[in-house]
């Protein structure tokens, strides 16, 4: 008994791991100030913090300031309550220093 319940154990364990791993693809150049806008709280800071590395990185920069990235997410998120229609990297490239 103890064995099967091992064995249970360790099948659900590797079902969970395996179903886990989903991948999702975005193309953020299609992701526009009113997407961006109506996601939920989380999902917008998780696209500000991608997008804050993806842009650092494009410039050999390995040092993440966060008063930079809060200066530039509010500068960013006003432009983009007048643009709805702009595109985030667009606005982000316009605003963001």
């Amino acid at each position: 008994m103890r064995r099967l319940v091992i064995a249970l154990a360790l099948g659900t364990a590797a079902l969970a791991g395996a179903t886990a791993h989903a991948q999702v693809d975005l193309d953020m150049n299609r992701v526009t100030c009113g997407d961006w806008l109506n996601y939920d709280y989380g999902r917008q800071r998780f696209i500000q913090y991608w997008m804050s590395g993806y842009y650092n990185a494009s410039k050999n920069n390995d040092v993440f300031d966060i008063k930079r990235l809060q200066t530039n997410s509010a500068k960013v998120l006003a432009y983009c309550k007048k643009h709805k229609a702009e595109p985030l990297p667009q606005a982000i490239n316009k605003n963001a220093t």
